[in-house]
């Protein structure tokens, strides 16, 4: 939350303590982009205000065009919709990362599997699945989050055809924190029997922490999407929303490697963000529990400037999938949690 009043601006300590006002951008962009925080971030907090002068220190001269905005300092709250939850600080994005380095045991394949019956049943780690319509982006993005070629990606639509589950977070001589599945996708070149068997694990999979819905952000919500929503809701399936292919919005120069985006171009994936908050969580006492208050984001191909093969939002959907597993603590904590759920359960 900020209130500017004659040359001051008046911010609450979490946007600043997120954003730190380092930005090359003028007083006035900084103004705008700290003005892209949403009201349901501070829903329920304390509104303690810390004042910054817009004058007091001169700002270094941006490198990008005016009315431009580099990507690499994009934030979960620039490129992301938050009104239920609280976005993730600097500190959570870094803990997620490091969760999820490479490493000789992490990631690793687990299993493959057609049919929900020949699924492992004695696992015990957590897991999160990636859902949507065929060629929407999934293999891309879990490539992507665990910082490996894992899966198969392919411009032909219907190139996953297994549930496919990589271990996450091992060390040697242990198993996997997490476990992240690949699902086939629905829609163009898939197959009626794989919805049969999607919707049996969905239903029935007790390590299932959180389904992942992503959602072309070109073509919004089709159909089908609409379907496979209204069955989550109706089977109290834990589900959340990403908005993939952000960088078709972001940047429309496609020919060149651009590492900017425009305010509007911006503010118009907030607008795509915001519009699709109420649609992804209708009233719950109809249908049953919608979707998660945060709708995510990630690029297709985009790389930040600060980091090779490094996606847009990438580092905030690994939190996500941490904060749904249980591990959003130290990685000691998280390790103590996650042995003292296993007994639980």
């Amino acid at each position: 939350m900020i209130t500017m009043m004659m040359n001051r601006v008046y911010i609450c300590h979490d946007c600043f303590a997120r954003w730190h006002l380092s930005f090359s951008l003028s007083s006035l962009q900084q103004v705008r982009r700290l003005l892209l925080c949403k009201r349901g971030h501070h829903a329920g907090r304390s509104r303690s205000l810390l004042s910054i002068s817009t004058i007091a220190q001169p700002q270094p001269q941006s490198t990008s065009p005016p009315g431009k905005i580099p990507l690499s300092s994009l934030t979960p709250c620039d490129i992301s919709y938050y009104w239920d939850t609280p976005a993730p600080n600097e500190r959570q994005l870094s803990y997620a990362d490091q969760f999820f380095t490479p490493s000789r045991h992490s990631p690793i394949k687990l299993w493959s599997a057609s049919k929900f019956r020949t699924t492992p049943v004695s696992s015990t780690e957590p897991e999160v699945a990636f859902l949507g319509r065929s060629n929407v982006g999934k293999s891309s993005l879990m490539n992507g989050l665990m910082g490996r070629e894992m899966c198969w990606t392919s411009s032909r639509p219907g190139r996953t055809r297994e549930m496919n589950a990589f271990g996450i977070g091992g060390k040697k001589g242990g198993e996997s924190k997490v476990v992240l599945l690949d699902m086939p996708g629905y829609g163009n070149a898939s197959r009626a029997e794989w919805g049969t068997e999607i919707m049996k694990y969905l239903k029935d999979r007790k390590q299932l922490r959180r389904a992942f819905l992503l959602v072309d952000s070109a073509h919004g919500l089709k159909p089908l999407d609409n379907d496979v929503l209204s069955l989550f809701r109706s089977h109290a399936i834990p589900h959340q929303i990403i908005l993939s292919k952000v960088d078709k919005l972001l940047v429309k120069n496609k020919k060149a490697k651009s590492t900017s985006t425009s305010t509007s171009d911006l503010a118009k994936l907030q607008k795509t963000l915001q519009d699709l908050g109420p649609v992804v969580q209708p009233d719950g006492r109809l249908e049953g529990p919608g979707a998660l208050g945060e709708i995510l984001t990630c690029s297709a191909e985009t790389e930040m400037s600060f980091g090779k093969g490094r996606l847009l939002g990438v580092s905030a959907i690994r939190w996500a999938i941490l904060a749904a597993a249980g591990f959003d603590g130290t990685l000691e904590a998280a390790h103590t949690s996650s042995s003292t759920t296993t007994v639980a359960s």
